[in-house]
């Protein structure tokens, strides 16, 4: 029974630092483009920035993107997105503010060396796409960072070499392939996602050499990967976060707006 629970913590929380990277690495999306948010009876427009003063404007001339949104289960995405948002601000926000009186030479670091040893899951998502230069990128990012780079600690394939991360993961090799997002999902301790997007992290979890670590114990995994997300969030000030849903009129559309837009822009790439 331990063994069985000590499994579903770590399935669930092993992903919880997809969420808060993905503010953490300030992935926010044009505020200039409104969402259309599609439920099981209506198709709604949610929010846009564009205001037209002038009553004379001809609407056919103006052409604006659209992002559609499939949100079947908004009563229970929202009440999730209440919980993670609590989740945030009452226990990764205080811990990653606790965690920044680090010098952030020393957290830089650390993301480095997390971003290093995750080599094998961006290297095989390229070849999964047919990337097969950015599958050389990472392997040739590998092999410097972790040799005079200290290991990995430092990023001199960045500094030097001007040898950029090339960040795929599984839910956008699915959609390389034209595999459709599904219906929007709010997922526990992880965040936003889509039904594609939820499956994809299942394979880039067992991609990912930081699992390997539950072989040692469930606890030394579930607390790499919390204390990957705090030292993401103590960088990034959580500002990235608190910029969107603080200013939204409704926080939660805001968050579905900008993880939409930056994954369908993150495919296209």
């Amino acid at each position: 029974m331990r063994k069985l629970v000590f499994l579903m913590c770590f399935f669930v929380l092993t992903m919880c630092t997809f969420n808060f990277s993905l503010f953490a690495e300030g992935t926010t999306a044009s505020k200039e483009q409104p969402v259309v948010s599609e439920s099981d009876d209506k198709n709604t427009v949610v929010g846009t920035s564009d205001t037209f003063e002038d009553e004379d404007v001809d609407f056919a001339d103006i052409s604006m993107d659209t992002t559609l949104v499939k949100d079947s289960f908004q009563p229970y995405n929202r009440a999730v997105f209440t919980f993670n948002d609590k989740l945030f601000y009452y226990f990764f926000r205080p811990l990653s503010k606790g965690w920044g009186v680090v010098p952030e030479v020393a957290r830089l670091g650390v993301r480095n060396f997390f971003t290093n040893v995750r080599t094998p899951g961006r290297f095989f998502n390229c070849i999964f796409q047919g990337k097969f230069k950015g599958a050389g990128t990472e392997l040739t990012r590998l092999i410097i960072n972790s040799t005079i780079g200290g290991a990995g600690f430092s990023d001199p394939a960045k500094k030097y070499f001007h040898l950029d991360i090339q960040d795929e993961d599984f839910g956008q090799t699915l959609g390389s392939y034209d595999l459709g997002t599904g219906s929007y999902l709010e997922l526990p301790f992880i965040g936003p996602s889509n039904v594609r997007d939820a499956f994809g992290l299942i394979i880039d979890t067992a991609l990912d050499p930081v699992t390997l670590l539950t072989f040692v114990s469930p606890y030394a995994t579930l607390g790499a990967k919390g204390f990957i997300a705090v030292n993401d969030i103590s960088i990034d000030k959580g500002d990235t976060y608190e910029g969107l849903v603080e200013q939204a009129i409704d926080p939660y559309i805001a968050i579905q707006d900008a993880y939409t837009q930056n994954r369908a822009k993150k495919i296209k790439e």
